[in-house]
């Protein structure tokens, strides 16, 4: 059964209030995934939200590494408790934009999009407050992704600079 009082608990939903939370309850179901499970790849249709309750899943993207080298899988985000991913199936063209895979065992809270949608439609002060914890989301994604990015950038500078010394 989900629970209420960790619905309040995640960043995605602050500042709903009891009855919209029991509204989220409502359409919310509980899964359960065992290690290695690619629950979707980037580019498939986004469809629902997943809430983790308990365990750990790897965002990640593949990244082309030129004509002679294989692709590579890169981490972009870790994904833990009481935190939230799944964002594109409230923003078309609804598709993935990171494939998904279970790092560990994981219990989730999973949201049909259709459902919740429709929720947020009907009571807009609530649509407005899980965009608003949406944009959090996706604010701290691009952060980490950022982090990412500079991190490589400076790896790759530090290389360079020590193949030439």
């Amino acid at each position: 059964m989900v629970s209420a009082a960790f619905l309040k608990e995640c960043n995605v939903f602050q500042g709903l209030s009891d009855a919209q939370i029991e509204k989220l309850v409502a359409i919310a179901r509980e899964e359960s995934f065992p290690t290695g499970t690619l629950l979707y790849k980037e580019g498939d249709p986004s469809t629902h939200l997943y809430l983790v309750q308990q365990g750990k899943v790897f965002l990640e993207m593949k990244t082309d590494m030129g004509p002679t080298r294989p692709p590579m899988q890169v981490i972009i985000d870790v994904v833990t408790r009481r935190e939230a991913f799944g964002w594109s199936a409230f923003v078309e063209p609804n598709l993935h934009t990171l494939s998904a895979l279970i790092a560990e065992p994981t219990t989730m809270i999973v949201f049909d999009g259709g459902k919740m949608k429709a929720l947020m439609e009907e009571d807009c002060a609530m649509g407005f407050e899980i965009m608003k914890g949406l944009t959090r989301l996706l604010a701290n994604r691009l952060n980490h992704t950022r982090v990412l990015l500079i991190g490589e950038r400076a790896l790759a500078t530090l290389t360079a600079d020590t193949e030439y010394a």
